[in-house]
């Protein structure tokens, strides 16, 4: 405190000074048109200079926010552009895409696309690899196929991916028919070569032909009726009066890229009348 006062003591005149220094400037402003328009016109600038100066402070400090905004709209883009080049890849490479959803919309399945990231296809219980999951409304169960013809069923499921069970698979059965033919039948895989399949449990007087063609049956609700498996490229008649026939399969499973995985809309509602229906 005694600090303050001798500055003040020392530095009185000076501050007396300014005092009246400052009481003249009040008075000539107050007193005076052209020198209190001159005053208003030189303070508007100083305070819009300062607010200037404030705005852009306040724009620096917020870079950091608006940079993080620019970094997440940049990954939304990247996100739909990576989303558009897969769909236009995917039209490139299958020229049915488009018939083929309208095919399972009309059989009321619902159409999911996947790309195949991993596959096997020289073991006796092959598998492929793809890239949606239950995240992606892929359930276990659900029937898989390409442009081609059937591939295999769902068997697993992760949030964002899925393992497929293929028709080269021993533990795969597939219910078919034979078009215009017989509507019952079983496709099975032994093991040997990935181009054919067995088809079973098609009796004797059925008059089957090289040549004919397999297709998925009415007999399920994995897959629309009538998607392509295979014809027909043997024939061999067992003591048991069925056939066990030779099918070439439709879907080169060297060379697959992209499958759909088809969800039937209504299959819920059936296995609950079935089970009813069982329980009588």
């Amino acid at each position: 405190m005694r600090s303050l006062i001798r500055f003040l003591l020392k530095y009185k005149t000076l501050f007396f000074f300014l005092l009246l220094e400052v009481l003249s400037l009040v008075m000539i402003v107050n007193y005076n048109q052209f020198q209190r328009v001159h005053f208003l016109s030189s303070s508007n600038i100083v305070v819009g200079s300062l607010y200037n100066l404030t705005s852009k402070v306040s724009d620096y400090l917020s870079l950091s926010s608006v940079n993080q905004a620019l970094v997440e709209e940049n990954a939304e883009l990247k996100f739909q552009n990576e989303k558009l080049n897969f769909q236009l890849d995917r039209m490139r490479y299958d020229t049915s895409y488009v018939k083929r959803n309208d095919f399972a919309e009309d059989k009321h399945f619902i159409f999911r696309t996947a790309r195949v990231v991993h596959s096997f296809t020289n073991l006796k219980n092959n598998y492929l690899t793809i890239d949606k999951g239950e995240c992606d409304g892929i359930q276990k169960g659900m029937g898989v196929i390409n442009e081609k013809g059937v591939v295999g069923i769902i068997c697993d499921v992760s949030c964002h991916f899925s393992v497929v069970m293929p028709i080269l698979n021993s533990r795969a059965r597939i219910n078919a028919k034979i078009v215009g033919k017989s509507n019952v039948g079983t496709v099975l895989w032994t093991g040997h070569d990935v181009r054919y399949a067995k088809l079973k449990e098609v009796p004797q007087y059925i008059p089957v032909e090289l040549g004919d063609t397999v297709k998925s049956s009415a007999n399920t609700a994995v897959f629309p009726e009538d998607v392509m498996i295979g014809t027909i490229t043997e024939i061999e008649r067992l003591n048991n009066d069925f056939y066990l026939l030779d099918v070439k399969l439709s879907v080169d499973f060297s060379s697959i890229k992209y499958v759909d995985v088809i969800e039937f809309r209504h299959k819920d509602e059936l296995e609950q009348l079935e089970r009813k229906e069982d329980s009588k």
